[in-house]
Parts: C-alpha cells; structure tokens; sequence
C-alpha cells in the first residue's frame, strides 16, 4: 500500500498500483512497481509501514487511520485493537467444537443403521472406541472452553484435540 502525502499530511491510499494524476501529471500504474523509493518520495508517493492485524477470531480493529511521520519520511497505519466478547466467543467456539464432534462421529452412522436392519452386524469394537474418545474429546474442550475467564485462557482452550481416526478410516463412508 501506498500513500500520496502532500503539505506533511496523508491525502490519499492507494491498496494496489493504479494510474495517477499528482499535480497535473498522470503518472502509470507500474510507477509503483518501477519507480526508486526516492522518485515516489519527490511526487509524494510513501510506502505505508503496514501495523498487524489481529486475528479476526479473536478481536477486531478500529477505523484505520494513516500519519506521516515528518522526521523519519514515513507513512504509519494506526489502529485501536478490541477483543471480541469473551461469552460470546466461548458459545461460538463450544458450537463449533460440538458440530466438529458430530462431523467425526457421523461417519460410521452407518454401521448404526446396519446393525439395526441386521442384528447380526455388529459395531465394531475400534470404532465404539473411537466415538466414546470423540466425545471425551469434545467435553474436555468444551469444557475448557467454558472454564477460559480470559482471552489468553480462551485461545490455549481452542485449541483441539481430537483423537486419532487412523485404525477406523477403513470404516469411514
């Protein structure tokens, strides 16, 4: 990103190369890419110093601002950070955990519906382990998840661990 600066004030952003007029003169699109950084400077032109952002799972940012810093001939961008609600984040998440948990146990919903038209058709032992670890799984996340009283608590809680599904892919439809 660029910015136009004139009179030591931003005046316009420029998020990709475009054509340009900057004092009655129409400067092409690949100046941006082909110009030395000090021939953009004798037009006005500065590369902004990017700030990072916050994930957007977590927080979001304010209206974007841009200063030109005089002495060190550079373009900021600013911006206020603000989590999202705590609650708010833990029932989204806790959801989310819970439809991930169906997701993996649906599955094998179909040796449920075999061994109910055909009595003789078991489930087989390594996938009733495997659902019964699934929802373990999902309790102790949900769980802490719902235990997380700050957002540093809450972002360790979320992350998943699910159990491994390598000895009933064979069974997966």
């Amino acid at each position: 990103m660029w910015a136009l600066v004139q009179d030591n004030k931003v005046v316009e952003v420029y998020n990709y190369p475009k054509s340009v007029v900057i004092n009655e003169v129409r400067y092409p699109s690949s100046m941006f890419k082909l110009y030395t950084k000090e021939e953009k400077e004798q037009i006005g032109i500065y590369e902004i110093v990017e700030k990072e952002k916050p994930n957007i799972q977590f927080g979001y940012t304010s209206q974007v601002t841009f200063e030109y810093d005089t002495v060190n001939k550079i373009v900021s961008e600013t911006f206020d950070i603000f989590d999202h609600p705590l609650e708010d984040l833990k029932r989204k998440e806790i959801s989310k955990t819970k439809n991930k948990a169906y997701g993996y146990i649906k599955r094998f919903s179909w040796l449920v519906e075999r061994s109910i038209y055909d009595s003789t058709q078991t489930i087989p032992s390594d996938v009733t382990t495997y659902v019964t670890d699934v929802r373990t799984a999902c309790d102790v996340i949900c769980t802490t998840i719902e235990n997380a009283t700050t957002m540093d608590e809450f972002k360790v809680a979320t992350i998943n661990n699910w159990p491994d599904d390598s000895n009933v892919r064979k069974y997966i439809r």
